[in-house]
């Protein structure tokens, strides 16, 4: 098992990656100073393939838990979804001394993490994510929240987790394009921070995409490393943790703008991230054979859904209720070069605009955009 922390202010979590965690995580967590058995939020996919040692484990050291099973899916990040939670919790005779124990993906972690954020003012509660993209994004940093009409994550709060644990075991039930989805994110955090990422990226992906256990464990804990450095510098995202939304802004807009049902989060990040390439070019950012790298990894990884029929208008208005647009000083992240990003200001909202309607026209295609 490898184990880093997340170094806050005023307090120290674990991170713990390692294969057979699920196993061991009763143990593993007694050690945090939790003595009450916890609310288990999972949905029942989770829960038939990997729910039983985990539940064993937690068995033998704390009693039996209470298990709340939400549907599953970005769009059931909702407040209806909250609710059932909250009732859960109440059958359950939760109380302030009670946690919750998130199991599952993003989905899973998100909202969960806002129900502990929340309920009675703040309970403790941690992390077991099951998917890639949790495990080495939405699971570090304490960001927690839930969905709304207008647009994702507009409801929420920082709240940080007692500690989170990641079994890289879990990851070889994921289905390819699950797997795909966390690797942009992973690809994400090569490009804003780690040039040395990228290069193991391009040379062990083949081993990546099969779920090697080395290779796994490696390109988690050092994307967990590059996050928690970040988050560490600036937990409630005043100004540097904000590269870590490099390809979020405009990814984002393409979830909301196809109601959360055509891309995966990480799909959509990865669109956003070439637009943030090609923006970034017009405005002098990455020489072209840094930017061809980045694009080229991003395909590699697996092909991305069409963009085909998405129109400017939805597009523009989920973009313009993004809190950098909303400020008036509308700030993009862009990169410098691989592993050099920075949050550029100032930038003219009718360029981005004029912009996305060539992006579109072209279908995504660097190379052949029509304004």
């Amino acid at each position: 098992m490898r184990e880093l922390n997340v170094d806050l202010a005023e307090r120290t979590y674990p991170v713990m990656v390692g294969s057979g965690l699920l196993s061991s995580a009763g143990r593993l967590l007694a050690r945090r100073g939790l003595d009450a058995p916890p609310i288990v939020i999972t949905n029942r996919t989770i829960l038939k393939f990997h729910g039983p040692p985990l539940l064993q484990s937690i068995r033998e050291v704390f009693g039996d838990p209470a298990v709340v099973c939400i549907r599953d899916g970005e769009r059931f990040k909702n407040h209806e979804t909250l609710m059932q939670i909250y009732r859960g919790m109440f059958r359950a005779n939760a109380n302030r001394r009670s946690w919750i124990l998130a199991f599952g993906g993003g989905v899973v972690g998100d909202i969960a993490g806002f129900a502990a954020a929340t309920f009675m003012r703040g309970i403790p509660f941690v992390m077991v994510p099951t998917t890639l993209l949790a495990q080495i994004d939405s699971s570090i940093g304490g960001k927690v929240a839930i969905n709304v009409p207008q647009g994702k994550n507009l409801i929420g709060a920082f709240h940080q987790p007692a500690a989170v644990l990641s079994d890289t075991d879990v990851l070889k039930t994921l289905p390819e394009r699950e797997l795909a989805s966390g690797l942009y994110e992973i690809v994400k955090h090569a490009a804003i921070r780690s040039e040395s990422l990228m290069r193991y990226l391009e040379s062990r992906l083949e081993a990546i995409q099969h779920c090697q256990t080395r290779e796994m464990t490696h390109i988690i804990v050092e994307s967990v490393r590059i996050k928690a450095g970040v988050v560490a510098s600036d937990e409630k995202e005043a100004d540097l943790r904000m590269i870590l939304n490099y390809g979020h802004t405009v990814g984002h807009a393409f979830e909301a703008a196809t109601d959360y049902k055509r891309f995966k989060h990480g799909e959509a990040v990865a669109w956003g991230m070439i637009a943030a390439v090609g923006f970034g070019r017009e405005l002098g950012h990455l020489r072209p054979g840094e930017a061809r790298r980045l694009i080229d990894l991003i395909h590699r990884v697996r092909p991305l859904p069409s963009l085909k029929g998405i129109r400017l208008n939805p597009l523009w208005n989920a973009l313009v209720r993004d809190k950098k647009f909303r400020s008036g000083d509308i700030r993009m992240i862009l990169l410098n070069r691989i592993g050099d990003a920075e949050i550029r200001s100032g930038v003219d909202a009718a360029t981005i605009r004029r912009f996305l309607r060539g992006f579109l026209a072209s279908g995504g295609n660097l190379e052949d955009r029509r304004g």
